[in-house]
């Protein structure tokens, strides 16, 4: 399949989750489905994935579950385990960007992002869209001594609070941190003899919608077989389903989701974690 079209764009102390997040990101519904090649694959893979089609037309009655809001989200946080080092960035990253505190992921999405690391054995990560390095320092928590993310960020301001959690965290070692557009940090590495196509396991974008069709073709380039591109907000505070909302970085998710769920070059679940994350398996 040709690539999509280019778009307009664990464990520490058990953390006082309970209080109030400056501004609890909006909890949203997905469905999961997946899509695959029914063809013969590498052993990495599945012999053959049925084809697969969106789950609302499976059948009439697909069950809704409460939002996870409100009390129900902080008892959510309450049994979620944060290491302190997470805790004080988010009230630094409050503070140093006032209103922009959801731009950092969610306690519990930082603590599934660390799952995933570990749990998939992710020795080598890059991520698009560091800020000011919650997602980035969970998931170096979870990776080995001897592991690698290559963090992408194009501003510097932010980064000075992402290396001091980085070096308070003690993975300061297992980041690369490179600062510029992360189109040009990503063709970098994919053309560098140290790195290039199927080198790492794992991807998790988090950065400007509109260059999310790029970044995630780079980054299904990067990854091995069997390995994982994560894409965050894909629902998009809801504005995904807003009819009004004509806005090039909405236009942008849509039309990512929707070639997502096409696409027989993945396996993919969407869910409901943060402000939802479609998780993309490489099939070839």
């Amino acid at each position: 399949m040709p690539p999509l079209p280019a778009l307009a764009r664990t464990c520490a102390t058990r953390a006082c989750l309970a209080r109030r997040l400056p501004h609890p990101p909006r909890r949203i519904l997905a469905c999961a489905g997946a899509v695959g090649r029914d063809e013969s694959s590498t052993s990495e893979g599945p012999a053959s994935v049925a084809p697969s089609t969106p789950a609302s037309r499976h059948a009439p009655h697909v069950p809704e579950h409460a939002p996870v809001t409100g009390r129900l989200y902080r008892y959510l946080l309450e049994h979620t385990r944060e290491p302190a080092v997470l805790t004080n960035l988010r009230t630094q990253t409050s503070a140093f960007a006032p209103g922009r505190e959801r731009n950092a992921v969610s306690p519990d999405q930082g603590a599934f992002l660390g799952w995933l690391v570990g749990t998939l054995g992710v020795g080598r990560a890059v991520e698009v869209g560091v800020f000011t390095g919650y997602s980035s320092t969970a998931m170096a928590l979870a990776l080995p001594a001897t592991g690698l993310l290559v963090a992408c960020e194009k501003d510097d301001r932010p980064l000075a609070l992402a290396r001091a959690a980085w070096e308070a965290a003690g993975v300061s070692g297992k980041i690369d941190c490179r600062v510029g557009p992360a189109g040009e940090t990503l063709s970098s590495l994919l053309a560098d003899p140290a790195h290039g196509p199927a080198s790492f396991d794992f991807a998790f974008i988090d950065a400007d919608k509109r260059g999310y069709a790029g970044y995630y073709e780079q980054c299904l380039r990067l990854v091995r077989v069997g390995g994982v591109v994560a894409i965050d907000n894909v629902l998009w505070y809801g504005r995904v389903v807003d009819a009004a909302d004509t806005s090039a970085s909405t236009g942008a998710v849509r039309a990512l989701n929707a070639a997502l769920l096409v696409d027989p070059r993945i396996e993919l679940s969407t869910v409901s974690v943060g402000d939802g994350i479609a998780l993309c398996r490489r099939l070839v």
